[in-house]
């Protein structure tokens, strides 16, 4: 991490999406993917519920199915956009591991003990707002709203690496 001429430190996430600026400008690009965002694009092994609709379902959670598969939709695009610019896709993956981490560290082994509001205000508190605020005043080429943070979750959930239940 480096240090501002302030003295603050510089988010991972800020450098990276400075990088990502210098390689869409300099249409600089990849064909492949690094190791920690191709984890995610695998699937993992068919559990119970394969489909994000039935996974929604079994944590009481049906209301969100059109919206999620719309945001799980949209995230899936700015991924393809965006998948040949190295930068990007450590970016996506640094996202997608704190997802990863705090439903695996803060939601699944409390999910029995937890109420639909209390999860929520989990992933506000300790995804969507961390990553929002990682993103700083955000970048003429790149941007992430609060759907794409849900889309990522929900794109997770689909390939087995988050749940509600």
């Amino acid at each position: 991490m480096s240090v501002s001429v302030t003295g603050s430190r510089i988010s991972q996430a800020v450098l990276l999406l400075s990088k990502l600026d210098k390689e869409i400008c300099n249409n600089i690009r990849t064909n492949e993917f690094i190791d920690d965002l191709q984890m995610f694009e695998n699937r993992r092994e068919q559990q119970e519920f394969p489909s994000l609709q039935q996974k929604l379902e079994r944590a009481d959670r049906k209301h969100e199915i059109e919206s999620a598969e719309m945001k799980q939709e949209y995230f899936a695009m700015l991924l393809l956009r965006f998948r040949h610019f190295p930068s990007a896709q450590k970016l996506f993956a640094l996202f997608l591991w704190r997802i990863n981490d705090v439903f695996e560290s803060h939601i699944i082994p409390n999910v029995q003990n937890l109420n639909h509001s209390e999860v929520e205000k989990i992933v506000e508190t300790m995804i969507i707002e961390p990553i929002i605020a990682d993103m700083g005043n955000g970048f003429e080429h790149f941007t992430l709203t609060h759907g794409h943070v849900r889309g990522m979750i929900y794109w997770l959930a689909d390939r087995c690496f988050v749940r509600w239940h």
